[in-house]
């Protein structure tokens, strides 16, 4: 008897633990450059050594950056198909360079053909003047770095396999892997010891204002445009719902946007359109203010982390 209670008290505790949603995301803080920095994120001063950096748990929600007496809101979020990213405060270059793997039999036009695609102007400084070079990498420097925006297969702390992938006959001719650098470690790639003094070659450190770095925002919906009486009060509470999301941290945020985004939540919303019709609505105003909203929502679907105003 003392087992089946034992068991049906173990079997309780797991059904509770699912009840429970996961509150907080770990994202690593950068710091390449070759100081230490001071930063805040919310209320908590932090110290990351130069050419280092921390993990840093935030609870979901929204949250602050301050650095450089420069402030950026943030929101940390649930995201199913959501990929890795890490946060550069100090605005610092990075670059994900391509390496186009080709099987035996391409030829060459195909390869170049490929290789155009990968191809960007990226600014340099060479003796002091500054001009582009062509290289088969992007550059990037936002302050929340996402493999979702930058698809790359091998992060900065990754090596690249020795080995280069044996492409199968039986598939495409080309395979495109491509790999994250920090500056530093990319100017070692391109340059070798060839530059020793690295002023003769740098990458301009361009760092934006906080304020004008480009911060996402929901599509702004004036209610009074709805002309369709059950549909603008549809869209009032959907609008009340998501602005009570962002007063919400930790599990309250994660269990809301969950529900908010679920498959009833979208077929509710998709059925809402029902509630307008040609007669109440002749101009469509409902299903243009819902799908605007709808599209802006989806827009951050997949990230873990956005700047917001």
């Amino acid at each position: 008897m003392k087992l089946v209670k034992y068991i049906l008290l173990f079997a309780s505790s797991l059904s509770l633990v699912g009840c429970f949603e996961k509150g907080s995301l770990n994202r690593w803080i950068d710091n390449p450059t070759a100081n230490e920095i001071k930063l805040k994120i919310d209320n908590t001063e932090l110290t990351i050594p130069a050419r280092s950096g921390i993990d840093y748990e935030f609870d979901f929600g929204k949250h602050t950056l301050t650095y450089n007496n420069e402030t950026l809101t943030f929101v940390v979020k649930p995201a199913k198909l959501g990929t890795t990213s890490f946060i550069n405060p100090t605005q610092s270059n990075y670059f994900v360079r391509s390496i186009i793997l080709a099987a035996p039999n391409t030829n060459n036009e195909e390869y170049e053909k490929v290789a155009r695609k990968e191809l960007r102007n990226i600014p340099v400084i060479i003796d002091g003047v500054r001009r582009e070079f062509t290289l088969p990498a992007k550059l990037i420097n936002d302050v929340i770095i996402d493999r979702y925006d930058n698809n790359w297969d091998y992060s900065y702390d990754e090596e690249l396999p020795k080995e280069e992938a044996d492409l199968s006959k039986n598939t495409t001719n080309f395979e495109i892997k491509r790999k994250l650098y920090r500056q530093n470690d990319y100017l070692k790639y391109l340059l070798g010891d060839e530059v020793r003094d690295k002023d003769e070659f740098i990458f301009p450190y361009e760092p934006q204002k906080f304020e004008k770095i480009k911060k996402y925002s929901f599509a702004k919906i004036n209610l009074n445009e709805i002309t369709c009486e059950p549909g603008r009060e549809y869209m009032k509470n959907l609008l009340d719902n998501w602005e009570h999301l962002f007063t919400l941290k930790g599990g309250d945020f994660a269990s809301s946007y969950n529900k908010l985004v679920s498959d009833d939540e979208n077929h509710k919303n998709s059925e809402s359109e029902k509630l307008c019709t040609q007669e109440n609505d002749p101009n469509k105003t409902y299903h243009k203010n819902l799908t605007k909203f709808l599209k802006s929502i989806n827009d951050v679907r997949d990230v873990h982390l956005y700047v917001i105003n």
